[in-house]
């Protein structure tokens, strides 16, 4: 079973023990090993030499294992958790000779039986061709594949498919094999809404309403503008209708969405003033085209869109019932621990659904700098960051996000199908582009299409101005002053000094070296082949910062205070910081920090205890785990909030929970008018569970405030309302981009309970 889909950012709490045995792995040879409770461990060290790839496994026998890699010099490096049975498959690069340590520890609470294997270790390829195949031999020979296309000033680098296509009839992918783009298909809706409005059919800033009138009137009036900026206000059906428990494979139609919207009984937000990706939305742009053009969306799509381009083998799939030839059929791991075939996503048209293959979208990307359709206005308009009401600058278009890539503008679009995977990414300033798509639910696209942009672009990349062209401000550096550690090893810290005029870095047990800027926000490292690219804010400051070496590292700062190796912290100093804090972004998880005597601990929402290190009276380690958190003290001591440093800053504020909760208040019956459901909560042992009818295993609620409660997908979080008498009337429900819905508590005769 896939898991972990609903975080923001993976957040991997292990309570680890010192481990003294470590097995020496050999190429394969598989070893068998047993993790015998939570807090266990298993090392593997492998003598390697520099430049190597390295490629191998763990076989999850009963066991959901994550594997740890630390360095030459026993730094972590990465970890590698994709999947909670079967085989999960790692690969790294070595960047000097020596002992390299892997390291496996259960997923949460799991015990039980795992073994590793060293696939392949091999001297790193020679040519761009060589290092993109040893990057995609997860997805080679007999496993679901992938397929890549890199192309620069029309001409093709690399067009490659690997893998299988279908595993039942044993046929292998290739580059003209039809395949699932998902969601990189709203960048195909927006260029059909916008060719309608050059042809004067339509305004993107029409009302929704004028199209489709059977859709409610809002307090504000949603535009097409809205949609294809994802700034609507609507539910995204698709994390609506997960709420109901039912199976997104299943049959939808057009008139359940249309449904669902009806009963929404106000939007999400006001349209314009936030960004929530939003299905919902493309769905309903689709459905604009057919009112408009008398014509039904994939007919209009094929004649419009499609065969202008030469896109001769690309169309809209209207349904699952749908034969596409020669496709690629989808796959992940399933419960026994193999492969299993995975169904489309039902009525994505619009949204996604689109079938194509490599060769058509190289003519789509062509046409980026050609412009053979729609012209540059409409290409303009497309790539134009939407701007909120509050004057707040987004990072997405019509259909496509613009953003920046080692230091270069880049359009792109990506995601997902249930198991397909895709990204498409153009870099206009010098005429080139990055395509990956698969057909295994394990492919991160983004980051396969990432690597590969630095394998074949590492040119285009460093060709910022010559450092003895630059002349910078030495005092705008003294705002970029500090210590930054590495997201992916915060142990990892970059130290930025300034002495007169001359400015240096000096990273965890290595020498001061000194900088050479390049610009405002880049900076060389001097006499290696690296560089730091700040992220500026309006006035100058960085909160974080990517080190260009090897690929890209982003590091955060983390504060000005001296982080000594001899610090002592007076554990008594911890009971102001004891509590609950509740991420800005996502409510539901909690962080719960405890102290017992001198140890000082916490818990994260559906994780374990890990313990802390203290690095200074306001920062602590979390040990085991690449994050860190800062409390922001007050005069007193004590913090009203702190900052999650893992893969970014991620505030969280202090929540007042009272002495005792009677759970057993929080039990009842409570149905959904907006969705039909109904959920059952009931008391099991000493929590609380929630159920329904189509869920397939009930869910355990973890108390986090007076009110609230978190839980695993597709619930996520619920909040308790009460009436005027302090009585529970009912609850809201938040799992992401669906807020708010309403669930009213029933009584023994299914009457609901309404506020006097």
């Amino acid at each position: 079973m896939q898991k972990r889909y609903l975080l923001f950012f993976s957040f991997f709490i292990l309570n680890l023990i010192p481990v003294c045995a470590q097995e020496k792995l050999k190429p394969n040879q598989p070893i068998s090993g047993t993790l015998k409770t939570s807090e266990s461990a298993k090392s593997f060290t492998i003598a390697l030499d520099s430049a190597y790839f390295v490629y191998g496994k763990i076989e999850q026998e009963t066991v959901d294992g994550v594997v740890k890699l630390y360095s030459a010099e026993d730094k972590l490096v990465e970890e590698f958790d994709k999947s909670g049975k079967g085989p999960d498959y790692f690969s790294f690069v070595t960047s000097k000779k020596g002992d390299y340590r892997l390291e496996v520890v259960p997923f949460k609470k799991d015990s039980g039986n795992f073994s590793i294997e060293i696939l392949t270790a091999e001297p790193l390829a020679k040519t761009p061709e060589g290092k993109v195949d040893q990057l995609l031999i997860g997805y080679s020979g007999d496993l679901p594949g992938a397929e890549v296309l890199v192309l620069k000033e029309g001409k093709v680098l690399l067009e490659k498919a690997y893998g299988m296509a279908n595993l039942s009839y044993d046929i292998p992918f290739k580059t003209n094999t039809p395949t699932n783009i998902g969601s990189t298909t709203k960048q195909f809706t927006a260029m059909a809404i916008m060719l309608l409005q050059q042809q004067g059919k339509l305004d993107i800033d029409d009302d929704i309403r004028k199209y489709i009138p059977e859709l409610p009137e809002f307090e504000h009036k949603v535009t097409l503008r809205n949609f294809l900026t994802h700034t609507n206000g609507y539910r995204e059906y698709l994390n609506l209708f997960s709420l109901t428990g039912s199976d997104l494979t299943l049959p939808i139609s057009e008139a359940q969405i249309i449904r669902s919207i009806q009963n929404q009984p106000k939007l999400q937000n006001e349209p314009g003033t936030k960004f929530n990706y939003n299905n919902t939305g493309f769905i309903l742009l689709s459905l604009v085209v057919e009112k408009v053009t008398d014509t039904p969306f994939p007919e209009w799509m094929q004649e419009n869109v499609f065969k202008p381009l030469n896109m001769n083998n690309t169309r809209v799939r209207a349904s699952n019932d749908e034969i596409i030839p020669n496709r690629a059929a989808g796959y992940k791991i399933g419960e026994s621990g193999a492969y299993v075939e995975v169904e489309d996503l039902q009525y994505s048209r619009g949204a996604g659904g689109i079938y194509t293959t490599l060769p058509d979208l190289k003519n789509w990307v062509e046409n980026f700098k050609s412009h053979q359709l729609g012209g540059e206005e409409i290409f303009k308009a497309m790539t134009t960051p939407f701007v909120l009401k509050n004057g707040d600058t987004l990072d997405y278009g019509f259909g496509l996000f613009i953003d920046e890539f080692q230091d270069k503008k880049r359009i792109q679009h990506g995601r997902a199908d249930n198991a397909h995977r895709s990204m498409l990414m153009y870099f206009p300033e010098f005429d080139a582009a990055v395509i990956t798509q698969s057909n295994n639910a394990s492919f991160n696209s983004t980051l396969m299409a990432n690597k590969i942009a630095n394998i074949y672009f590492e040119e285009e990349f460093n060709s910022s101005k010559k450092p003895e062209d630059r002349k910078y401000d030495l005092a705008k550096f003294e705002k970029l002053l500090g210590k930054y550690a590495l997201d992916e090893a915060p142990d990892f810290i970059l130290n930025f000094m300034k002495k007169d005029d001359k400015i240096s870095v000096q990273a965890t047990n290595q020498p001061e070296i000194e900088l050479i800027a390049e610009s405002d926000s880049v900076f060389k490292i001097k006499g290696i082949d690296a560089r730091v690219k700040f992220d500026l804010d309006e006035e100058g400051n960085a909160k974080t910062l990517t080190l260009i070496q090897n690929g890209n590292h982003t590091a955060t700062r983390i504060s000005s205070e001296k982080i000594s190796e001899n610090f002592v912290y007076e554990t008594s100093k911890f009971e102001k910081l004891l509590g609950k804090y509740a991420l800005e972004e996502m409510k539901s998880f909690v962080m719960t920090f405890m102290k017992d005597e001198d140890r000082i601990y916490a818990q994260a929402t559906g994780q374990p205890e890990f313990d802390l290190m203290a690095e200074s009276d306001s920062i602590f380690k979390i040990k085991g785990v690449n994050a860190r958190v800062k409390f922001h003290l007050n005069e007193n001591g004590s913090a009203d909030s702190l900052t999650l440093i893992q893969n970014g800053l991620h505030i969280a504020k202090k929540i007042e929970t009272s002495e005792k909760v009677e759970l057993h208040n929080f039990t009842g019956s409570f149905y959904s008018s907006e969705i039909e459901t109904v959920y059952q909560i009931e008391m099991k042992d000493e929590h609380l569970e929630i159920s329904s009818f189509l869920f397939p295993e009930n869910l355990e609620l973890e108390y986090t405030t007076e009110d609230t409660f978190a839980t695993g997908y597709p619930v996520q979080s619920i909040k308790y309302i009460r009436n005027s008498k302090n009585e529970i009337i009912g609850f809201e429900v938040d799992n992401g981009r669906t807020s708010g819905v309403r669930f009213d508590k029933i009584n023994k005769d299914f009457l609901i309970q309404k506020s006097e």
